[in-house]
């Protein structure tokens, strides 16, 4: 009994295990199609490797922030190198405050770009709520947890049902009369 207390305390005590993130598989996007220098460089390779590097800026610069859990970025380019449009997804934590973030990441896209023409257009989402979040992070040592809830059942259920009869005999048993006739005793 003892050793399955200490097995029930060594599972419910210490630090959770970090959730592994799944290794996502790569999309078909400018970074896969131009991203290869051995490629015949043509004014469209080189652009779109320029818009590429420029986005890459950009989300490397908002991933430094505290409050953003990760970011997106595209830029285009005019035929004349000088930005034209980009588009910035910053996916925040539960507790951020999304304006502030917003106004960070237009900052951000608008210094890296080096220009104020530029169509900058901002999205910022957060999750959809932190228990979500947290249901989403099971603890590795629930199984375990659950099997030695389980384990105690049991042993409680047999600690019952041989405690039973000794209680049911105690009850039924009634107390012995002496009887006031005379008679062999057994």
């Amino acid at each position: 009994m003892l050793a399955l207390l200490a097995v029930l305390f060594a599972a419910g005590c210490g630090d959770p295990v970090p959730p592994r993130r799944p290794a996502q598989a790569r999309t078909a996007d400018k970074a896969a199609l131009y991203g290869d220098p051995g490629l015949l460089p043509t004014r469209a390779g080189e652009r779109a490797r320029a818009e590429v590097a420029l986005a890459g800026e950009i989300e490397a610069s908002l991933a430094l922030m505290h409050d953003v859990e990760n970011t997106r970025a595209t830029v285009t380019l005019d035929p004349g190198d000088t930005a034209k449009a980009a588009s910035v997804v910053v996916r925040v934590r539960a507790d951020a405050d999304a304006d502030a973030v917003e106004l960070a990441a237009m900052r951000v896209a608008t210094s890296v770009l080096s220009t104020d023409a530029a169509d900058i257009d901002v999205q910022v989402s957060s999750p959809a709520s932190a228990s979500a979040a947290r249901a989403s992070d099971a603890s590795p040592t629930a199984p375990l947890l659950l099997l030695a809830i389980l384990g105690l059942g049991i042993c409680l259920g047999l600690t019952i049902d041989r405690i039973r009869p000794l209680l049911m005999r105690s009850i039924r048993r009634p107390a012995r009369r002496r009887s006031t006739h005379p008679g062999p005793r057994r």
